[in-house]
């Protein structure tokens, strides 16, 4: 009986440290932002780009160019540098340097709607914010 007891104990301790030691080894690994455009990256040829390639102006009173040089292709804010972005799918892009996004709707009568993320980035605490801007007219 004390046999049994004791083999239980230590058959107990055993599991114990096997689902502890099991828990320290995981590692959460998170892919840079690269990466993670690279994954959603949607194939957006130029002929597609062409019916966004223009200068949006913005709720908030900034205006957003997009325009392409060759199969790359480039959004502006204001007179900013330009930022090199990607298509995430038939109607959103995203930076490939910073949080900028945007998804802009393109209506068969000319017609644009669509929304801006602009990242705002704060020196003191060194945190990434961002505001919405909706587009309100094409220029």
């Amino acid at each position: 009986m004390k046999n049994l007891i004791q083999l239980s104990f230590i058959g107990a301790l055993t599991l114990f440290s096997a689902v502890q030691a099991a828990e320290i080894d995981k590692v959460t690994v998170t892919p840079d932002k690269k990466e993670m455009a690279a994954q959603h990256r949607y194939p957006m040829r130029q002929d597609e780009f062409y019916k966004f390639k223009r200068t949006y102006e913005l709720s908030n009173g900034m205006t957003l160019s997009l325009f392409n040089q060759g199969s790359l292709m480039y959004a502006k804010l204001n007179d900013q540098q330009s930022e090199r972005i990607i298509a995430n799918s038939g109607s959103a892009f995203s930076s490939t340097k910073s949080a900028l996004k945007m998804h802009i709707d393109v209506m068969e009568n000319g017609e644009v709607s669509g929304e801006v993320f602009i990242p705002v980035t704060s020196v003191a605490t060194n945190n990434s914010e961002g505001r919405m801007a909706i587009i309100s007219a094409i220029q």
